[in-house]
């Protein structure tokens, strides 16, 4: 990136020539004089997964308060990455609280921390650059709008090039001053190439006719919002400026609407394309007949997006209606409050306590012997305050052991769901099935933003199946779940066994998480475990669900009895029985979800 024009000595890299982004120390500075600038490069902030939110936003700095009992501000990595970029690696797996600050930070481009006695703002303009694995879940929608372009990362087929990538990285390896030299031309003509864009940026103005284009397919695809069409339209004049044009052309909507809309299509679970080209293309030709002469459109690759791999996978994902289904409870509360255990596994079902520096800081505690402590400045100043006159020392505030506090901090812990689904040949195991499926998918439409994980354990036959291991991609469901047999007899201990290993699975992964195994089954059984009486193992796997921390929800599938088998497989069980009125997916689902936010 080319360098920057900025204060000289400022904290928070201020531009001179714009008085209105400076902050109070520049505002204070420029009372006095003229302020001195120089040039530096852009800085690249990296933001780690891990980081507190102290970190992030800045806090009261400890070492100036102790040695002279004033508050004085340290800046945070907001302010390092002001008129930079601000990276995040997984970014899927940023903390909730941390995503609220940067959603903040980017909607008024500044910073403004009041906490721990402490009021102060600072510039905080940057370019959020973030990536992610899908697999691994996906980016709360709030944040995912913010980002105005997404890319796929793929890896190379070519042979020759992948030839050429391992001789590169050896040749790096053995001097990399060597290999820096070699494309230094290279990157110096980037970077000047770069600056006069920049500089002939303003003098691009999108027409009328491309702004009616990109209007009239964020419209016919269904995009949210209007932030597509201003992005998409910055991007155009953008990719014109970088190719030396005065003006952006439909040629540059076309090149930029794959990163533009991928990432914000209405995408429901089972749809396998997310940006859609025909559509695109339909309403390019439409809009403007023979401008594509000369300029063909780049073509389809099999899924519908581009061929170059502009396509994203991240998606946007709408969530469905909760349903209102009918439950009648047999045993539905925990034995212990879940607070009474700490926890560190973000999430958004149940709030609790956390121990790992991370969560939001809602008050102070007296520090534990032997415990870490995440010291609260502010809590432990006031503690000392009313004993300073009696104490000797150099510090200007003198602190003793006894008045240090430790924050207490607010996090949630998210939940690994299991559904265990009869699919034998029993009447009707296609319409569960299919319920099941329904059920998950809009559970999973939920999880990317709650951190919740969701499966699928199927029984038929001898023996139960894995269907899902528990996720929070639907991707991943739309793959494992594309094919679910039936028929069979009905081996329900089996199923309830397979499903405690795979949530026991779970815990080992993650202590945090909470343990749900959801049961869809009419409680009849014909198979039992090695040998045994159906009806009896089935109990006896009940009994090791209320043996253990798992919490458990039986729905009953016969529609004939009320109360029967399902109901007393739920005492045994120690869990919920719920009787739907219509057995469906949106009910199946409402039904988990109302039972989890009501721990």
């Amino acid at each position: 990136l080319p360098e920057i024009d900025v204060v000289e000595g400022c904290r928070y890299s201020c531009d001179p020539a714009d008085p209105g982004s400076r902050c109070e120390e520049c505002r204070e500075r420029r009372k006095a004089g003229t302020l001195p600038k120089e040039k530096r490069r852009p800085r690249v902030v990296d933001l780690p997964v891990s980081a507190t939110e102290d970190r992030l936003v800045g806090t009261l700095h400890l070492e100036h308060a102790l040695k002279h009992g004033e508050r004085v501000f340290e800046p945070g990595l907001l302010a390092d990455a002001n008129r930079g970029i601000l990276y995040v690696d997984e970014v899927n797996l940023l903390d909730d609280h941390l995503v609220d600050t940067l959603l903040d930070a980017a909607a008024m481009a500044v910073n403004t921390v009041e906490r721990e006695g402490v009021s102060f703002v600072h510039p905080a303009r940057f370019i959020l650059v973030g990536t992610m694995n899908p697999e691994e879940g996906e980016v709360r929608p709030q944040l995912l709008d913010r980002f105005g372009l997404c890319v796929e990362v793929e890896g190379i087929a070519d042979p020759a090039q992948r030839v050429e990538i391992v001789k590169r990285r050896h040749a790096f390896e053995s001097d990399p001053g060597a290999f820096a030299r070699r494309f230094a031309d290279e990157e110096a003509g980037l970077e000047l190439l770069l600056k006069h864009s920049r500089v002939r940026l303003p003098s691009v103005p999108p027409s009328d006719e491309v702004l009616g284009l990109i209007a009239e397919i964020c419209s016919r695809l269904g995009v949210d919002g209007h932030r597509a069409d201003l992005t998409m339209a910055r991007a155009a004049a953008a990719a014109a400026a970088l190719d030396g044009r005065s003006e952006a052309s439909i040629a540059d909507v076309r090149e930029v609407a794959p990163l533009v809309l991928a990432h914000r299509m209405r995408r429901a679970p089972f749809e396998d394309a997310a940006y859609d080209h025909e559509t695109v293309e339909s309403v390019i030709a439409s809009a403007s007949p023979g401008s594509g002469e000369g300029d063909p459109p780049p073509p389809a690759s099999e899924n519908g997006g581009p061929a170059d791999g502009d396509g994203a996978t991240v998606i946007a994902i709408g969530s469905a209606e909760d349903a209102g289904p009918g439950a009648e409870p047999v045993s539905a509360r925990l034995a212990a409050p879940l607070d009474r255990t700490r926890r560190a596994h973000s999430g958004k079902r149940q709030e609790t306590t956390s121990d790992d520096g991370r969560g939001r800081y809602v008050r102070a505690e007296p520090a534990k012997a032997g415990a870490p402590v995440d010291l609260a400045l502010d809590a432990t100043i006031r503690a000392a305050a009313p004993f300073q006159a009696g104490r000797e020392g150099e510090m200007a505030v003198r602190i003793e052991p006894q008045d240090i506090r430790t924050k207490v901090r607010k996090r949630r812990v998210g939940a690994s769901i299991v559904f265990c689904v009869d699919a034998s040949g029993s009447m009707g195991a296609a319409s569960r099935m299919e319920t099941a499926k329904a059920a998950v998918l809009e559970l999973l439409v939920e999880a990317y933003q709650r951190r919740d994980r969701v499966g699928v354990v199927s029984f038929r036959g001898e023996d139960a199946e894995v269907l899902l291991p528990p996720t929070q991609s639907v991707e991943l469901a739309q793959l494992k779940l594309r094919s679910m047999p039936t028929g069979g007899a009905t081996p329900l201990a089996h199923g309830i066994v397979s499903s405690l290993e795979l949530l026991e699975g779970e815990v080992r992964r993650n202590a945090d998480t909470v343990p749900w195994l959801v049961l869809v089954t009419d409680g009849r059984a014909n198979v039992g475990i090695r040998g045994g009486l159906g009806s009896e193992d089935a109990r006896a796997a009940a009994t090791r669900v209320k043996a253990s921390a798992v919490h458990a929800l039986v729905i009953d599938t016969d529609s004939a009895v009320l109360g029967g088998a399902a109901r007393d497989l739920a005492r045994a069980a120690g869990a919920e029985y719920v009787r739907l009125g219509h057995f469906d997916g949106a009910s199946v689902a409402g039904a988990v979800r109302e039972r989890l936010e009501a721990i």
